[in-house]
């Protein structure tokens, strides 16, 4: 079963200024700068266009997926597979802004799980209630903790 991620219109713009940021880092020097060699022209627009790849492709391919031992978590070509058995807790409305997510918008659940560098990833699947049921199937001792009054 796979889940997509939900988008805000925040996250939408400020991936566009870093995508812009990043294109005149690289474009800028090139038209004010003195006339450079073709090859090197050629090697800065290629880069440029490989790093905004990159940068669209991780965006346009969040999802969450749920497979038969393991959860996997996905965005561009950073994937991370969790074990079921591994998650420990979920938590509604974590703060986005620090630790290890791949989300693309403000509502969001944290899976905390017992293994992995960071111990829990921050995601935001459209459907989370029914995501968070369908965890709960793999493994019903997942603590689901309930939603803070904001």
């Amino acid at each position: 079963m796979k889940f997509k991620s939900l988008r805000d219109r925040l996250f939408i713009v400020l991936w566009i200024v870093i995508v812009l940021i990043v294109n005149l880092c690289f474009l800028f020097p090139l038209v004010f700068s003195p006339p450079l060699e073709q090859v090197v022209v050629i090697i800065v627009i290629l880069l440029d266009l490989i790093i905004t790849a990159l940068l669209i492709w991780i965006v346009a391919d969040i999802s969450y997926s749920l497979k038969d031992q393991y959860l996997v978590v996905k965005a561009g070509m950073i994937k991370s597979r969790i074990q079921y058995k591994d998650i420990t807790k979920i938590t509604r409305y974590p703060n986005i802004w620090m630790g290890y997510r791949l989300l693309f918008a403000k509502e969001a659940i944290e899976v905390h799980y017992k293994t992995g560098m960071m111990g829990s990833v921050k995601i935001s699947p459209r459907d989370k209630e029914i995501f968070i049921k369908e965890l709960k199937k793999r493994n019903s001792e997942i603590v689901i903790e309930p939603a803070k009054s904001i």
